[in-house]
C-alpha cells in the first residue's frame, strides 16, 4: 500500500520541482520579439514584455503601448521503457497567451508597466489506456497553471544608467490524477483514481539595471527573488475499499503543500554593430536548488504515506547561455534570429516521465513589422532535448521509469502591439 501511494505523491513532488525550474526548463519567452532573439534579449528587447524580462528597458518605449501575445506549441514527447511499452504524450498542443502595458509618465525618464503572463507551467497527459507497470506508476494527467501579475516602475538615473523594480504576484493551480490499484491492499478490490488539487498565491520582487557604458555598447542586469506558493486544496480517491474507510481513512481529505519558484540572476550584453545590425549575448543563473523538498499533508489520510510527510529532491542550480541578432531591413521591417542553451537541472535519480528534462537547445527565427501606431511580430522556435537514457531512477518503484526519452517542441508565436 505505502509504495503505491508514495509513488504517486513522489511524482507530484517531482512535478513541482520541475516546475520551479521552469525558467530554464519549461517556458520559452512569451513575446514573438523576445523569442526570436531568445539568447540575446536582456539588453536588446524593445517591446512591452520587457516589463517582466528586463524592466529598465521599458524606458525605451516613448508612447503608451499595449502588447498582446499568443502562441501555438506542439510537443513531441515519447517514453520508451527498457524492454517494455512506448507511451506518447496524449495532448501535444498548448496555447499560452499574455498581455503587457507600458505607460510613460515622463517619456524617457519615468515609466510604469504592468504584465499578466504565464511564465511557469506544465501540462502532461498520457493515454488512460496505458498498461503494464506504468499504469499505476505514472499519473495520466498533471497540470500546473500559473498567472503572474507584474507591476514595475523604471527611472532614468543618468543619461547612461537606468533602474527598475517590480513585483511578482503569482497565482498557481496544481492538479494531478492517477490510477490506483486498491487490490494490492484489499485483494479483489476494483481499480480507482487518486486526485490531488491545490491552489495558492505567492509574492516576490525583481529589479533591473541598464547601463550604456560606451557608444553602441550596453549591459543589462536583472535579479529575481524566489517566490514561495502555499497550496491548499483537497485529496480525493474513488473506489476506496470499505474496510479502509472503516479503519479511519476517507475518499476525500484536505491537501496542503508549498513550492518555491526559483530566484535568478541574468546578465545581458548588447552591441549595435551598425545602425541596422544588433547582437546580444545573455547569461542566466537560476537557483533551482531553492526548492529542496515538497511537504505533503492530506489530513486523516496521512497514514497512507507510511509516516512520510513529503519528498526530498536533488535538483541542481543551472545556467542559460545564448545569443540573438536582429537586422533592420528598413524603417518598418526587421529580421531576427537566436540560439539559447539551457543546462539540465534534473538528476537521474529523481527522473519522472511527467517532466522529461535534459539539456535544452532553442533555435529561433522571427520577423517584425512596425508602423506608426501598430506592430506585428511573428516567430518560430524549435526546442530540442537530446534523447536521454535513464537507468536506476530512485523515484521509480522497480525501475519502472527506466528507458529512453525523446522530447521536442515546435513553437509559433504571434504578438500584436498597439500604441496610443
Amino acid at each position: 500500500m505505502n509504495t503505491r501511494v508514495v509513488s504517486f505523491i513522489l511524482a507530484l513532488g517531482l512535478t513541482s520541482a520541475a516546475v520551479q525550474a521552469s525558467e530554464t526548463f519549461s517556458v520559452v519567452p512569451d513575446s514573438a520579439q523576445a523569442l526570436s532573439i531568445v539568447g540575446g534579449r536582456y539588453a536588446n528587447l524593445s517591446d512591452a514584455s520587457a516589463v517582466r524580462v528586463a524592466p529598465a528597458s521599458i524606458l525605451k518605449i516613448e508612447k503608451s503601448e499595449l502588447l498582446i501575445n499568443t502562441a501555438l506549441w506542439h510537443g513531441d514527447i515519447y517514453v520508451k521503457q527498457n524492454g517494455g511499452q512506448g507511451v506518447p504524450m496524449n495532448r501535444p498542443w498548448v496555447f499560452p497567451a499574455s498581455m503587457y502595458f507600458v505607460q510613460p509618465v515622463i517619456p524617457g525618464r519615468l515609466s510604469f508597466g504592468l504584465g499578466v503572463s504565464t511564465p511557469y507551467g506544465m501540462a502532461a497527459s498520457y493515454p488512460k489506456g496505458m498498461g503494464g507497470a506504468l499504469r499505476y506508476a505514472l499519473p495520466y494527467e498533471a497540470t500546473l497553471l500559473t498567472v503572474d501579475i507584474t507591476p514595475a516602475v523604471a527611472v532614468k538615473i543618468t543619461d547612461d544608467l537606468s533602474f527598475a523594480v517590480g513585483l511578482d504576484i503569482l497565482y498557481a493551480d496544481l492538479t494531478m490524477k492517477q490510477f490506483y490499484n486498491w487490490s494490492n491492499i484489499i485483494p479483489g478490490s476494483a481499480e480507482g483514481d487518486i486526485k490531488i488539487h491545490g491552489q495558492g498565491w505567492g509574492m516576490g520582487a525583481y529589479a533591473g539595471i541598464n547601463w550604456t557604458f560606451a557608444k553602441r555598447h550596453r549591459f543589462a542586469v536583472i535579479g529575481r527573488l524566489p517566490v514561495k506558493v502555499n497550496f491548499s486544496g483537497d485529496f480525493k480517491s474513488t473506489n476506496m475499499p470499505p474496510a479502509l474507510m472503516g479503519a479511519g481513512f476517507s475518499e476525500s481529505s484536505s491537501f496542503k503543500s508549498d513550492t518555491t519558484f526559483p530566484g535568478s540572476i541574468s546578465v545581458g550584453y548588447g552591441f549595435d554593430v551598425t545602425d541596422r545590425f544588433t547582437v546580444g549575448l545573455d547569461f542566466k543563473w537560476a537557483q533551482n536548488s531553492s526548492h529542496d523538498d515538497l511537504p505533503i499533508l492530506i489530513g486523516n489520510n496521512q497514514a497512507l504515506l507510511g509516516g512520510s510527510t513529503g519528498s526530498v529532491f536533488g535538483w541542481r542550480n543551472s545556467i542559460d547561455i545564448g545569443t540573438g541578432m536582429s537586422y533592420q531591413l528598413n524603417e518598418n521591417w526587421a529580421l531576427r534570429g537566436g540560439y539559447l542553451f539551457s543546462e539540465n537541472s534534473q538528476p537521474q535519480n529523481s527522473y519522472t516521465p511527467l517532466v522529461p528534462g535534459n539539456d535544452r537547445h532553442v533555435f529561433s527565427l522571427g520577423v517584425g513589422w512596425r508602423g506608426k501606431t501598430r506592430g506585428v511580430d511573428l516567430s518560430y522556435a524549435y526546442v530540442f532535448y537530446p534523447t536521454r537514457v535513464i537507468s536506476g531512477a530512485a523515484s521509480s518503484p522497480a525501475n519502472q521509469y527506466d528507458g529512453s526519452y525523446n522530447h521536442q517542441w515546435h513553437v509559433l508565436s504571434l504578438s500584436i502591439t498597439q500604441r496610443f
